[in-house]
């Protein structure tokens, strides 16, 4: 019988000085997924470009250049959301009483549908209903600001509303009333009930993005009695035409050129082309559910409507042949193409609620789904508390857009304090000194010293914190400060 080997000690002190050189240098084996050693070398992270980080944050492409106001229905708010990045930016509360809904009304007391921009976007108007006694009310915002500027009473149940295209009214459909009020926006008082018929809904817009109008003489009403659309001249404020198509219509808009208004009939299962110059259906599209609510594209080739069964399907105006369908989520019900025309949001009643297992004020998740025009397929979606309605994409300046300048060559005089100031200290304190957030610092020479002001930009004041910059910045930027008049 053979002997084992002795052990020996020089042999174990290698083994171990060994295995302590590889920990201590990182080069202990890679694990597989059932945790396995392997002579895998670990993969390198690939460093990002600006371009890449903005697209991954988009959810995977980057959306138009744009802010998108939401009306947020039953959470009484309007949603404001990035339209490139796809975020939820914030969300404005209507004021307003809170009492409490004693009847299964649809909209509810305190629904925010209407979304409308006047066509400099100077002001922003929605509606709200606080009583079911008493009439609705028309508010208007500075869209730079937030803040109300005046509020109009409308008639009872003010649903969905649309300017003309002189911004001289806003047209308000009264959904539990036969009328459609006419508020004038200079006096900011109701010179006008145009008499339609029990459940007027949506009224087409007259601009979609750019500010540019449409070209129409009359705006279309949806009615849900009798599944009537109501042509109005929005000069002689009356209705000048009546057609009736059974089952109850909801969304009506004109295509971009104001040649033609489409219309969503639904239990009907069709969608009406109206000429605009006749007035006479020229064409109807059938589905296989009802339609709920349509747009185009800036271009005016396509148009987007979705039906229930969560259905979304996309039409060429001209042969009226289906380009794409695709399925969403609960209720898709109204929708917005992006001014670049590459995105269709829909604004669901729902969301998917094994994405979202949750509740949001005491209801399911509501929120957008944004999808690709092109094939039709998702992008990205935000949830949000409560069921969105009516929207309206505005360019950045609407609401106030940073006009960050281009960075001083380094040649020029006090460059590199400027260069600093612009990255740090720019959005609190304005691009020329005059004050955003924070404080302006125009004439501050004559209020600090130099070594006064180097002290605030090191250690901070008020709410402004420190260390915001080195300190060989804050003492260039408080040198140059104190230079400019």
């Amino acid at each position: 019988m053979k002997k084992r080997p002795a052990f020996s000690l020089k042999k174990f002190i290698l083994i171990l000085a060994l295995g302590v050189l590889l920990s201590s240098c990182n080069v202990a084996p890679n694990e597989d997924e059932e945790g396995q050693a392997t002579n895998e070398k670990p993969a390198v992270q690939k460093e990002e470009t600006e371009e890449e980080l903005a697209q991954r944050l988009a959810g995977g492409k980057l959306g138009s250049d744009s802010i998108a106001f939401i009306g947020g229905g039953t959470s009484n708010k309007i949603w404001v959301a990035d339209a490139k990045y796809h975020k939820m930016l914030t969300a404005i509360e209507v004021e307003g009483p809170k009492l409490e809904r004693t009847q299964p009304y649809y909209p509810n007391l305190h629904d925010v549908h209407a979304m409308v921009f006047s066509n400099d976007f100077e002001v922003m108007y929605t509606v709200n209903w606080y009583d079911y006694d008493e009439p609705s009310e028309v508010i208007a915002y500075d869209p730079k600001t937030f803040n109300e500027l005046w509020r109009s009473e409308a008639g009872l149940g003010g649903h969905h509303a649309a300017l003309s295209p002189d911004n001289k009214y806003l047209f308000v459909a009264n959904q539990y009333a036969d009328t459609v009020s006419v508020i004038d926006t200079e006096t900011r008082q109701k010179v006008k009930d145009i008499t339609t018929g029990m459940g007027n809904d949506y009224i087409s817009p007259i601009m979609y993005w750019n500010g540019e109008v449409i070209d129409s003489p009359y705006l279309f009403v949806s009615v849900h009695d009798g599944g009537r659309v109501f042509a109005i001249d929005w000069e002689a404020l009356e209705v000048v035409k009546e057609l009736t198509f059974g089952g109850m219509v909801h969304g009506v808009n004109l295509s971009p050129d104001g040649k033609y208004a489409w219309a969503a009939v639904m239990n009907e299962n069709i969608v009406p082309v109206i000429d605009v110059e006749t007035l006479e259906v020229v064409h109807t599209i059938e589905t296989e559910q009802s339609p709920i609510h349509l747009s185009f594209s800036p271009d005016g080739q396509f148009v987007y409507f979705t039906t229930f069964g969560d259905q979304i399907y996309k039409y060429n105006t001209e042969t009226y042949e289906q380009v794409w369908n695709v399925t969403g989520t609960s209720i898709p019900a109204h929708t917005g193409v992006s001014p670049d025309g590459r995105e269709l949001w829909t604004l669901n009643h729902a969301m998917d609620n094994n994405r979202y297992p949750y509740q949001l004020g005491g209801s399911i998740a509501g929120g957008i789904q944004i999808w690709d025009t092109e094939d039709g397929s998702l992008i990205n979606e935000m949830p949000a508390h409560g069921t969105p309605h009516e929207m309206q994409f505005v360019p950045y300046s609407a609401v106030g857009a940073l006009d960050i300048p281009e960075e001083i060559d380094e040649a020029e005089p006090n460059a590199q304090a400027i260069n600093s100031y612009r990255q740090s200290c720019l959005a609190c304190h304005g691009a020329n000194l005059e004050g955003a957030s924070g404080p302006s610092l125009e004439g501050i020479s004559e209020r600090y010293t130099v070594e006064e002001i180097e002290n605030i930009i090191k250690h901070g004041q008020g709410s402004m914190p420190g260390g915001l910059v080195s300190d060989e910045e804050a003492e260039l930027i408080a040198e140059w400060l104190h230079q400019v008049e």
